[in-house]
C-alpha cells in the first residue's frame, strides 16, 4: 500500500534519534527503574573493532563462534556508517545460522527496519525484547516496528512502557512525538492505493459440486433414474488467476471513499463446462469517530459459467467497527443483496445478511469469529432458505518468513418451503442442510511483497434429500503479489 510521506515517517528513519549515543547520554534514569543506558548492553557498542576478514555476501560460513564475532563486527561497522543496505544483505542469508544471538538478532533487525522492512523487523525485536525485556532500545525499536506496520495500540503500549522508565530528554520527546502522531492518525483517514495479483494451481476433486451417487430415486422411489459420468462429481487439475486494486480519497481528515475494482478466473483442465470468471467493482465512504469505525458501501459481482452468464449480484452494506481495547475489536457487518440468476428465474433471490463478531490481534497471533444470520426472499419459497453460522479463522506468524493459517465455516441451512408436488425428485419434500468448510494453509515470503503459499480445504455438504450431497477436497499452491 503507497501513500504520502508523513511528519511522523521522518521521525526514526535513519535511526539516529533512538541511537545508542543518545540512548548512553549522561543523564541517569530515576531511582527504581531500569536504567536505560542497559539499551546497549546486547547490542554492538560503538567501541572501535579490530581489522576484519571480509564475508562474502550471500556466503553460508560455518556457524562457529569465532565467525560470528567477525560478522556481528562487520555489521557494526556498516551500521554506524549508516550502510543499512550492506548489512541487510550481509544478514540475510546468515539468518538461519545465527538467529537467536541477540547482538546478530539486532543488527539484522536494525538493518531491515531502516529499509522499510517492518515485518523482517518485527521478528527480531519481539524476540529481544522478550528475552530481555530491561533493555529498553530494543523496546524502542519494536514500538517504531509496530508503529510503521500500522498496528498502533501495540506502538502505543511499547512506548508507554519505555516512557515509564524516565529515559533521557531527547528520547522522551521523540516519544512523545510518536504518542501524538498515533492519536492523530487514529482520528484521520490517510490517501493510499494497492492492490494484489496472484496466480495458483491445483487439484480439485468436485469441480461441479455433484453428487458421487450412481442413481437416485424418482416418485418417491417408484423408478430408479441412473446418473451419467457427467452427472456426478468430476474431479481435475486446474489454475487460478485473482486481481484486485484498491483507493483510498480522504474527504476530511476522519472521513474518506475507497474503491475497489477486481477479477478472478478458474480454469479446469478435464473441460470448460464449469470454468468460473468473475469481476466486480465496490466502493463505500468510511469515517471513524475515537474507537468507531463506520462504512456504508455497496457491490456489484458478475459471475460467468463455461464462458455463458451465470448471475449478477448486487448489495448494499453496511459495516460497524469498535475498538474495544488495544488487542480486541467487535466487528459487525450488515448486508443486503439482490441475485439474479441468468440461468434459472426460481433462483432470483434477495437476501438479508448479519455478521457480528470479534477479531484478537497479539504479536504473532491474530484471530477473528463471526455469527452469521440470513433469510432469503424469492418467488419461489423451496428455493429460498434462512441461514445460520459460524466464522472461525486464525493466522500464527512463526518466524520473519513463515506463516501458517486456517479457517473453519459452519453452516445450517433451512429451506422455507416444499418442493411442488410436480418434481419428479423430492415432490412435497423440505432441503435441510448443513455444511462444513475447512482451509489449512501456509504462506512463505520471499519479498515484502511476494509470498508463496500452498493450502488445502475440505468441504462437506450435507442434506436430507441424497441427491444434493457432496464432498470437495481442493489442494492449490500459488504466488501473490502484492503492491
Amino acid at each position: 500500500m503507497k501513500g504520502p510521506i508523513t511528519q511522523a515517517a521522518s521521525l526514526l528513519l535513519c535511526g539516529s534519534l533512538f541511537s545508542a549515543a543518545l540512548l548512553q547520554a549522561e543523564e541517569q534514569p530515576a531511582a527504581g527503574t531500569s536504567s536505560v543506558t542497559e539499551a546497549t548492553a546486547e547490542a554492538p557498542t560503538d567501541q572501535a573493532t579490530p581489522a576484519l576478514t571480509p564475508v562474502a555476501l550471500g556466503a553460508a560460513p560455518e556457524a562457529d563462534t569465532t565467525t560470528l564475532a567477525r560478522t556481528n563486527q562487520q555489521l557494526s561497522q556498516l551500521i554506524r556508517q549508516q550502510d543499512y543496505q550492506s548489512a541487510y544483505q550481509l544478514a540475510q542469508p546468515l539468518l538461519s545460522l545465527y538467529e537467536g544471538d541477540p547482538s546478530f538478532d539486532f543488527y539484522y533487525a536494525f538493518s531491515a527496519a531502516q529499509l522499510g522492512y517492518f515485518n523482517e523487523a518485527l521478528f527480531g525485536f519481539e524476540r529481544l525484547s522478550s528475552n530481555y525485556p530491561a533493555v529498553a532500545r530494543y523496546r524502542l525499536e519494536l514500538a517504531r516496528a509496530y508503529y510503521y506496520l500500522g498496528n498502533h495500540d501495540a506502538a502505543e503500549q511499547e512506548f508507554s512502557r519505555v516512557q515509564s522508565t524516565n529515559p533521557p530528554a531527547q528520547v522522551r520527546e521523540t516519544i512523545a512525538q510518536f504518542l501524538q502522531r498515533i492519536q492523530e492518525q487514529r482520528l484521520s483517514v490517510m490517501p493510499a492505493w494497492g492492490g494484489f495479483v496472484s496466480a495458483s494451481g491445483g487439484y480439485d476433486s468436485n469441480y461441479n459440486t455433484a453428487t458421487d451417487l450412481n442413481e437416485v430415486d424418482l416418485l418417491d422411489g417408484l423408478l430408479t433414474a441412473r446418473l451419467s459420468r457427467d452427472q456426478r462429481a468430476k474431479g481435475s487439475g486446474y489454475y487460478q488467476l485473482r486481481a484486485q486494486g484498491s483507493y483510498i480519497s480522504p474527504l476530511t481528515q476522519r472521513s474518506a471513499i475507497d474503491l475497489q475494482l477486481g477479477a478472478s478466473r478458474k480454469d479446469n483442465a478435464a473441460d470448460d463446462l464449469f470454468d468460473l470468471d468473475n469481476l466486480y467493482a465496490s466502493g463505500g465512504m468510511r469515517m471513524v469517530r475515537g474507537r468507531h469505525n463506520l462504512r456504508l458501501g455497496g457491490r456489484y459481482s458478475h459471475y460467468w459459467l463455461g464462458r455463458d452468464d451465470l448471475l449478477s449480484d448486487l448489495s448494499a452494506n453496511l459495516e460497524w467497527n469498535y475498538q474495544l481495547a488495544s488487542e480486541w475489536q467487535s466487528q459487525t457487518r450488515l448486508t443486503l443483496s439482490s441475485q439474479d440468476n441468468k440461468l434459472n428465474d426460481d433462483l432470483d433471490l434477495l437476501q438479508a445478511e448479519l455478521q457480528a463478531g470479534a477479531a484478537f490481534s497479539a504479536g504473532s497471533l491474530s484471530a477473528q469469529f463471526a455469527l452469521v444470520l440470513a433469510t432469503d426472499d424469492g418467488e419461489q419459497e423451496y428455493q429460498a432458505r434462512d441461514t445460520q453460522g459460524i466464522n472461525l479463522s486464525a493466522q500464527q506468524l512463526l518466524n520473519i518468513h513463515s506463516s501458517l493459517y486456517a479457517s473453519l465455516i459452519l453452516r445450517d441451512y433451512q429451506f422455507q418451503g416444499a418442493f411442488p408436488a410436480d418434481n419428479l425428485l423430492a415432490a412435497g419434500e423440505t432441503r435441510a442442510e448443513q455444511m462444513i468448510q475447512l482451509v489449512l494453509g501456509y504462506g512463505y515470503t520471499l519479498l515484502p511483497a511476494l509470498t508463496l503459499y500452498t493450502q488445502a480445504s475440505q468441504v462437506r455438504y450435507n442434506s436430507n434429500l441424497p441427491l444434493y450431497e457432496y464432498d470437495r477436497t481442493l489442494l492449490e499452491a500459488g504466488i501473490n503479489w502484492t503492491f
